[in-house]
Formats: C-alpha cells, structure tokens, sequence
C-alpha cells in the first residue's frame, strides 16, 4: 500500500539529496536526477517505493508526444521515473513545473474525491487484479456477447484498464470513468491515447453531464465495480449501451480489498441485476450478468423481468 505517510516521506526527503545535472539534456529538456548506486541517502528499496508514490499522487504530462506521470511538489518541482515496471526503478528525475514541452493534450486523471482504491492503485495489476482464471472466462463471457473485437467501449470503474490491456478493446475506442486518481495514473501509465478519461463516480458523471448523450457499442462494468451502483444507477448505465452491458458484481460472501462497499447496495444491485438480466455466471469472486439494451422510459421503472436464462 501506498499512503500519505509515503508521500511525506518522499517530499522530506528531496531537499536532502544530492541532485545531479543532466548536462546532455541541458539545451532541450533541463534537468536534474538521483540515480543508484551513485546518490547517497537511498537504497534499492527507497527508488521503487518514490516511483510508487509519483504514480500515486502524480497526474499525466507530456513531454512532446510522451505521456508520463509526473509528480508536482510544493517547491515547483516535477518529480517522474522512465520505467515502465515500477519495481525495476532506479532512477528518479526532477524538473521545474513551469518547463512545459509539447501540447498539453493528455488524459486528465485528477478526481475531486480521494478513492480507498488510491493506496492500493500502483501495485493493482501485480497484485490485486483479476485472476489468470477470472480474466479468461470473463473474455469468453464478453467476447460471446459483444463478439471477438469491441467497438466503442464505455467501462465505468474502469480502474487500470484492463479490458484494453487484455486486447478486448483498442484505445482509441474506449472510454473510462472511475473516481480513483491514482488508478486512473496507473491506466494512463500503460495507455496514454485512450478515447476519453472521466475521474469521478457514475453518479458525478450523470450529473455533470460528461457523456452528453452518447450511447456506445458496448458498455463494461467489471472487478466487482457494479456492486457500488444503486438499481437505478445500474440501469442508467445499461441505457447507454446500444446492445446491452456486461456487469461483474461481488458474489455472496466475497468483498473488495479496500473494504468501503455498502453491504445494502451491492445486495440490491446484484438483484437487480439478477432480474433483468439474460444470462449470469459465477467467475471466482463475482456474478457476471449479460443485461439487455434498456431505453431511456425503462431506467425509472423497468417493466416485468425480461426472459432469461438459467443461471449456469
């Protein structure tokens, strides 16, 4: 886990490094480093816990055509690391926040609300993502819904991403929404181009008007994300799907690691879902339901339950 407690740690720390001058960069891109095993004060270990917190607390940049997560410090510093495993880092680079290079056109990650998914984020897909298991049925199950290849995609708790990282959907095609800045900073770290990025709650979404009245191919919920949404809310969400959605909810007895679902909700929304939906399949920790395409006169009072099948 990633807390405050690291972020602390690190911004106390820089002004007691010795930072070096990256004398080759110095006309196009000035700036200063910490490397191992030439900077006193670090270790191995101290390298891979501040890139953990740059991803966390940080937010996307860009230099030119790269995007990367960069750190802001109270002193006018920007703090970012090169590699793409965060624990292989052993370099971490500082610049002034007022040099800029490039159109500032990235991904915008920063929520209004602080997310118990944030300490978890920059080790989700190591350690706390789907199963080898879980993440192939789940393909199936999409795939025998939405077909081979999906087309626009909305994904609402999209966390790191994993619907693009697993193929099922291209980048360009696809559209997140999700209240945790730093798993959002871990879906932009791994795809910067993606078609749109919304940092906020459902609800938020809804009510601030963010996807106007697009309706896409397919619409994803997936993780256990549908366990947080009301009935209603769940059916707000299949409206906006052309062919329907496919929603994972937390099976009985099964719960999120960041422990902050309500209990009432979840049992509510896998109900509901239960009831309107055409197919469901137990995955290891969830419910998986196929829902139909709902229209806009249906989200306030669904009609009786459509047909649907056994639950296999």
């Amino acid at each position: 886990m990633i807390t405050r407690t690291d972020l602390k740690w690190w911004l106390d720390l820089e002004p007691q490094l010795d930072w070096q001058f990256a004398t080759t960069y110095a006309d196009g891109a000035p700036h200063e480093y910490v490397a191992s095993p030439r900077t006193d004060g670090l270790d191995a270990s101290d390298y891979v816990r501040a890139a953990h917190v740059i991803q966390t607390f940080g937010e996307p940049m860009k230099f030119y055509k790269r995007t990367r997560i960069y750190l802001r410090t109270p002193m006018g510093w920007k703090h970012w690391t090169m590699d793409a495993d965060l624990d292989d880092t052993n370099l971490v680079n500082r610049g002034r926040v007022e040099h800029v290079y490039g159109v500032q056109n990235m991904p915008m990650t920063r929520s209004e609300t602080d997310s118990a998914y944030d300490s978890f984020a920059s080790e989700w897909d190591k350690n706390h993502a789907l199963t080898e298991q879980e993440q192939a049925q789940s393909i199936a199950f999409i795939k025998a819904v939405f077909g081979e290849k999906l087309r626009r995609t909305l994904d609402v708790g999209c966390g790191t991403g994993w619907p693009v990282t697993s193929g099922l959907v291209d980048p360009g095609r696809y559209v997140g929404i999700d209240p945790s800045t730093a798993m959002l900073n871990a879906l932009v770290a791994k795809h910067p181009i993606v078609a749109g990025i919304h940092p906020m709650s459902w609800a938020a979404s809804q009510s601030k008007r963010v996807l106007c009245g697009t309706r896409f191919d397919s619409v994803l919920s997936l993780g256990g994300s549908a366990s947080y949404l009301s009935p209603t809310e769940l059916r707000e969400l299949v409206a906006r799907g052309k062919r329907g959605a496919v929603v994972m909810h937390f099976a009985e007895g099964e719960a999120p690691i960041a422990e902050d679902l309500d209990p009432e909700i979840a049992q509510a929304s896998l109900a509901a879902a239960t009831e309107i939906a055409v197919r469901q399949l137990r995955i290891g920790r969830f419910v998986v339901s196929h829902i139909p395409t709902l229209t806009r006169s249906d989200v306030a009072n669904v009609p009786a339950p459509f047909a649907r099948l056994p639950v296999v």
